[in-house]
């Protein structure tokens, strides 16, 4: 029985809209093993002190997540993630990264043709720029919007609650390739 707070249930039509449009893009290959013990350890740490179990499925979840670079979309984690756990369910992968996400462990990252992909974070506020050949993303913790922010709840009267940056170019190792 897993403990931790309650999930309220989400509509699933975004999930099955990124489903049936994933798999026609390509992102970076996993890195190799030797690199995401920690960070998976991190994740999962986090997880259990939030007052999540740590499952089978979950670990698989989070070391797939954490082994792949720059990020993954859902069925790539289910791919990397059945690896160690041959049983894991598709399912098992999304309930897992809405956790992340709420707890500041896993960021969702949006391309710019739609598709999206997650990346675990380092917990801080973070944004990612995203390489538009290969997909690979980097997360950077630098934000001066502060004062951007501010100025448009003043305009628009909005009490803005969060924000996310985005940016898009070519990595140095495709720039290389051009």
């Amino acid at each position: 029985m897993e403990h931790g707070p309650r999930l309220t249930t989400v509509a699933r039509a975004p999930y099955i809209a990124l489903v049936k449009n994933e798999n026609h893009f390509h992102f970076s290959a996993p890195v190799a093993r030797s690199h995401s013990p920690p960070r998976a350890a991190r994740v999962l740490g986090a997880l259990a002190d939030a007052g999540y179990s740590d499952t089978a499925s979950r670990r698989a979840v989070v070391e797939a997540l954490c082994d792949a670079r720059g990020g993954a979309t859902p069925s790539v984690i289910l791919d990397l993630g059945r690896r160690s756990h041959p049983h894991l369910g598709q399912v098992t992968v999304y309930r897992t990264l809405e956790i992340l996400e709420q707890l500041g462990l896993a960021r969702k990252i949006h391309a710019e043709d739609g598709c999206s992909s997650w990346v675990a974070t380092t917990g801080e506020h973070a944004h990612h720029v995203i390489c538009r050949r290969c997909r690979k993303a980097v997360e950077f913790e630098e934000c001066s919007l502060g004062p951007v922010v501010a100025e448009v709840a003043r305009r628009t009267g909005f009490t803005v609650e969060g924000h996310w940056l985005e940016l898009f170019g070519l990595c140095p190792s495709c720039r290389r390739k051009q």
